[in-house]
């Protein structure tokens, strides 16, 4: 069996991967932040409304390797993104939605400021 995630995510991760920061709220509520590492991505959309308007947004993402977490990331988590090297920093995210790649690796969907309170709890 051919581990994907060694051979081909691990040098990727190392070359393009910048630090942030995990500040677990749902994953390990009431437990420290702690620094970890991915792959920023930010990209512009085009949405089409009902009435045929074109909206422009952007999609904000964070590519991981999971086994540099011990414990799974959740949705609601939030992350900081410190400035790096030219790249300006990226504060206050929340993850949304996670995208498991199904090859060692995931991808982070995330929105800016904090998750709602009722979502963080689970109530």
């Amino acid at each position: 069996m051919i581990d994907f995630a060694a051979l081909a995510l691990a040098p990727g991760i190392s070359t393009f991967a910048r630090p942030i920061t995990v500040r677990p709220l749902r994953s390990q509520p009431g437990k420290p932040a702690y620094t970890a590492r991915g792959v920023w991505n930010s990209r512009n959309v085009e949405v089409a409304t009902e009435d045929n308007r074109l909206l422009n947004t952007r999609t904000l993402t964070i590519g991981i390797r999971l086994s540099e977490f011990t414990v799974p990331l959740k949705t609601q988590d939030v992350i900081d993104v410190p400035a790096y090297r030219s790249l300006p920093a990226e504060n206050t995210l929340w993850i949304d939605d996670i995208d498991l790649d199904g090859q060692g690796g995931a991808t982070l969907f995330l929105k800016r400021g904090l998750p709602p309170k009722n979502q963080v709890t689970g109530s």
